[in-house]
């Protein structure tokens, strides 16, 4: 067996088919040159603005974590609490 009929039949294995009864369609626009910029533009601007609403929320988020580890008490190297009596 060749190289080629071996990748051919490992696409066919990785390949997975679906027939439906339906046709699929989708409408399709053209958009002039000018069009394309400017909603690349906005999708720019909307993507700025959608990261500066998430850096505070992802902040605040990451600092209640650090508070709440914080108030955890501290486990020693066998993953277990310290107890009070190992130290006395």
């Amino acid at each position: 067996m060749s190289n080629m009929d071996k990748e051919k039949k490992a696409l066919e294995k990785a390949t997975t088919i679906y027939e439906t009864g339906e046709i699929i369609t989708a409408k399709v626009y053209k958009v002039s040159q000018e069009q394309k910029e400017e909603l690349d533009r906005l999708s720019a601007e909307r993507h700025e603005k959608l990261l500066e609403e998430a850096i505070p929320k992802i902040r605040e988020r990451y600092e209640q974590l650090v508070k709440l580890r914080q108030q955890q008490p501290k486990t020693d190297d066998g993953g277990k609490p310290p107890s009070d009596s190992a130290n006395g």
